[in-house]
């Protein structure tokens, strides 16, 4: 498998301060400490990747893509995430895991994507793992579909704005897990709920490319029981 980086010349201009960030390495999402976990975790910490890939030439017509995630997997069974996974010993990298994780999810071909870099991990203590999120472009829409039932109930496109999209007021929520506020919630069409980790990296994605992110005052919304789990 192979991937390639592209040059700032050929993006499109709402994408370049978002790949800038990519290309250094910053920090997409800042995690303040939790008292109730450890500083340093019990055993090793497992690596992984998520791709957030954008598809599209203006704010106008740009989407990123989603999976629902199998309904009857142990971890997280229906909740919406971006395509990713634990990366494998023959990985030479976090854009390697990100983009094999991908083909085997939704059949995403790797030449279809430029990568734009790679944002610092994002560290999980209470899974023992960290996260780093891959930034890839592509000018439409490529052609992907679901290559596991199992693993992936639905793949999605969100666009990122006009009716329906990420950045729609009337389905933008504050959440809320037993009353306890949970950050960002996208209700996207065909249910199409979004909620916790991916919440928070595609809200940060959105400011990324100066779009506005949930505000405070968005009506708050009770996670859904099915899916919590």
């Amino acid at each position: 498998m192979s991937h390639q980086r592209t040059a700032e010349g050929s993006l499109p201009s709402f994408l370049v301060p978002l790949a800038e960030r990519a290309r250094r390495g910053d920090v997409l999402v800042r995690r303040d400490a939790d008292p109730r976990v450890p500083t340093s975790a019990a055993g090793p910490v497992r690596r992984s990747a998520v791709l957030i890939l954008i598809a599209g030439t203006g704010v106008g017509d740009a989407q990123v893509v989603l999976e629902e995630r199998g309904h009857a997997l142990r971890s997280q069974p229906g909740q919406f995430s971006l395509p990713g996974g634990g990366a494998d010993s023959g990985d030479r990298d976090d854009v390697h895991t990100a983009l094999r994780e991908a083909q085997e999810e939704t059949g995403l071909e790797p030449q279809d994507v430029q990568v734009l870099g790679a944002f610092a991990p994002i560290p999980m203590p209470w899974r023992g793992q960290r996260v780093t999120p891959v930034l890839g472009w592509s000018p439409e829409p490529p052609p992907l579909g679901v290559q596991d039932p199992v693993e992936v109930e639905r793949v999605v496109w969100a666009p990122l704005a006009g009716a329906g999209s990420l950045t729609d007021p009337s389905h933008r929520r504050r959440g809320l897990l037993q009353g306890m506020g949970v950050g960002p919630v996208f209700e996207l069409p065909g249910d199409a709920f979004v909620w916790g980790f991916t919440a928070m990296i595609l809200e940060q994605m959105l400011i990324g490319l100066g779009l506005e992110p949930v505000p405070p005052s968005a009506p708050s919304r009770e996670i859904p029981p099915e899916r919590r789990r």
